[in-house]
């Protein structure tokens, strides 16, 4: 990201502890590279990563399971968790795909 263009390295000069130390941040995201060098230590030493659930469908994650809710709107998630779906939702079949979980280090993210 180019700091200089947009203020960062002056306000990161004026303000060095403010970094993001001490928060805790959940993303749900598809195109994470937990790889990626700044995803992988904290200025204060720590792993910036606490742990990954890779969800894409893209291949290494089974997709193929599918379920319906029952009468009261619900189903189970992979885990076990009961899911209500939110009945808003257009899905004329009714039928719902469950994505299974993988550890991180089962996922290839280099390709």
């Amino acid at each position: 990201m180019p700091k200089t263009e947009i203020g960062a390295d002056r306000f990161l000069h004026s303000h060095p502890h403010y970094d993001g130390r001490g928060a805790l941040i959940a993303i749900f995201d598809s195109g994470v590279d937990p790889a990626a060098a700044g995803l992988q230590v904290s200025s204060d030493g720590k792993p910036k990563i606490i742990d990954i659930l890779g969800c894409t469908g893209s291949g290494n994650i089974d997709t193929s399971k599918v379920v319906k809710a029952n009468a009261d709107g619900c189903t189970s998630g992979a885990s076990g968790a009961s899911l209500v779906i939110n009945t808003s939702w257009k899905n004329p079949s009714g039928l719902l795909r469950r994505l299974s979980c993988a550890p991180a280090m089962r996922l290839n993210f280099r390709g």
